[in-house]
C-alpha cells in the first residue's frame, strides 16, 4: 500500500511497495516500476474511472526471475470538508489465487474434450434406440430412455458452454470490434427471440432512443451476451409477463438493460448470480446450465465493460451491461 498526495509524490508506503514497486517516499508515483500505477492514479485525480481499464488492475510482474500477479486498485483521500487530499494506492499479491485459476480453467477444459466425444457416443446410441433401429421397447424402456436422454442432452450443453468460456477467456484479443448501433445490437437479438416469448405469453418491448453514440462491440458476441440474458428472463417470467429492452448513455459507455416481471432473485443470491454452475436454490426451472450468465460476464468483461443486476424475490430482475462509446474511445479503439 502507498498513500500519494494530488501531485502524484508518495507521502508513506509500506516495504512492498518500496521494493517492488518503487514507490519509496518523496519519489513520484509516475516514476514507479509499473506503469499501471501512475495511470490508476491518475484516474481518481481526474475523476476518470474508465481511463483505467477494470482488466488492467491485474497486472504480471517478475522479481527474482518469480513470476508474480498483482491486484491494484485505488481510493480517493479526503478531508473532513471532502476536498481531495491525495490518492491511497492498495496493491495485492494474487499470483497463488491466479495459479489455481489457470489450473481450474486448463483441467475445465481438458475435462471437456475428454467427455465430448464418449457423450456424442451415448446420445447417439439412445437415438438409436428411441426410434427402435435394434427392436420393439416396452413404455418402462421408452420412459428410462427418455430420462437418459433429457440428462444427456443437458450435460452436452453444459460441456459445450464449458468450452464457449474456455475459447472466450483464450480468444479475447481476437474479438473483431467494430462500430455497431445499440438499436442494431437490440433488434437483433429480440428478432431471435420474438416467437418464443409470444407462444409463452410474454410480452417483449424494446425502448430505443435514436440519438445513442454507436459503441465498439464484436456484434456476435454482443447477440449472445442478449441471448443469455433474455433466455433467461423468459425461462422465469410466466404467461402475461413483460420483459423490456432499452439502452442509454452513461458517461463513456452505453448501458443496455434486459428487465423482467419474474420470480425475481432473493438478496442473498445477487453476489453469486455470474458465477459458474451457481444456479439460484428452489427456482421452478430446472432446465439451465448455470453457465449462461458466466458466459456473459466474460464478453463483456471482454469488451472493457461491467455486467450487474438488480432484483428482488418476486419482483422482477434488471440486468445491465456496459459497451464503449465510439465516440469516446481513445484513438477509436
Amino acid at each position: 500500500m502507498a498513500i500519494v498526495d494530488p501531485e502524484g509524490r508518495v507521502e508513506i508506503s509500506t516495504a512492498s511497495a518500496k521494493n517492488l514497486f518503487g514507490l519509496r517516499t518523496g519519489l513520484f508515483v509516475r516514476d514507479a516500476s509499473v506503469d499501471h500505477l501512475n495511470r490508476l492514479f491518475h484516474s481518481i485525480i481526474d475523476q476518470d474511472t474508465q481511463q483505467y481499464r477494470e482488466e488492467e488492475k491485474l497486472f504480471q510482474l517478475f522479481t527474482n526471475g518469480e513470476e508474480r500477479y498483482f491486484h491494484a486498485d485505488a481510493a480517493p483521500r479526503t478531508d473532513r470538508d471532502g476536498h481531495l487530499t491525495g490518492v491511497i494506492l492498495i496493491l495485492k499479491d494474487v499470483t497463488e489465487q491466479r495459479h489455481v485459476e489457470e489450473l481450474k480453467s486448463g483441467l475445465i477444459s481438458t475435462v471437456s474434450h475428454q467427455l465430448k466425444t464418449p457423450l456424442t457416443s451415448i446420445r447417439m446410441a439412445i437415438h438409436l434406440l428411441l426410434e427402435e433401429k435394434v427392436g420393439p421397447l416396452t413404455e418402462k424402456q421408452i420412459d428410462l430412455l427418455l430420462a437418459a436422454r433429457e440428462e444427456s442432452d443437458l450435460l452436452h450443453r453444459i460441456l459445450s458452454k464449458l468450452l464457449d468460456i474456455r475459447r472466450i477467456e483464450i480468444g479475447r484479443s481476437q474479438m473483431t470490434f467494430q462500430a455497431v448501433s445499440p438499436h442494431t445490437l437490440i433488434m437483433e437479438a429480440v428478432e431471435t427471440l420474438r416467437r418464443s416469448a409470444q407462444e409463452g405469453g410474454v410480452d417483449l418491448a424494446t425502448d430505443i432512443h435514436d440519438n445513442l453514440p454507436l459503441v465498439n462491440a464484436d456484434t456476435s458476441q454482443i447477440c449472445i451476451v442478449f441471448s443469455n440474458l433474455l433466455s433467461n428472463a423468459l425461462r422465469y417470467t410466466e404467461p402475461g409477463g413483460r420483459i423490456s429492452v432499452k439502452a442509454e448513455t452513461e458517461g463513456q459507455m452505453v448501458r443496455f438493460f434486459v428487465t423482467d416481471t419474474g420470480s425475481g432473485i432473493p438478496d442473498q443470491f445477487l453476489q453469486r448470480i455470474f458465477e459458474q454452475f451457481f444456479r439460484v436454490p428452489d427456482q421452478k426451472s430446472e432446465t439451465g446450465t448455470g453457465l449462461g450468465l458466466a458466459i456473459a460476464k466474460e464478453i463483456v468483461e471482454a469488451h472493457g465493460g461491467t455486467i450487474n443486476v438488480e432484483s428482488q424475490k418476486g419482483q422482477g430482475a434488471t440486468f445491465s451491461f456496459t459497451l464503449k462509446r465510439v465516440d469516446q474511445s481513445p484513438e477509436g479503439e
